[in-house]
């Protein structure tokens, strides 16, 4: 059975922004957290956010993905 990808373009682009978003904020949490001095660039160890804090970044994430997704299918796919 072949996935007609047109028709599944927004879970598919949502789940993947998704996934790809959420390394890259816990990337930017970390750094915002171990940085010392505007001018260093050295970045320390990875931390994860608490709990709370996790649960607000996706539940932001999961709007902005699917706001994203949305924007993909209709103005690429649609051609508009």
């Amino acid at each position: 059975m072949k996935l007609h990808v047109a028709n599944h373009i927004i879970p598919i682009s949502a789940g993947v922004f998704l996934i790809l978003n959420m390394f890259e904020n816990i990337l930017h949490f970390s750094i915002g957290r171990n940085i010392k001095e505007k001018n260093n660039s050295y970045i320390g160890g990875i931390e994860f956010p608490e709990y709370y804090d996790i649960i607000k970044i996706i539940f932001i994430m999961i709007v902005f993905a699917f706001l994203q997704a949305f924007f993909t299918y209709y103005f690429v796919l649609k051609g508009y």
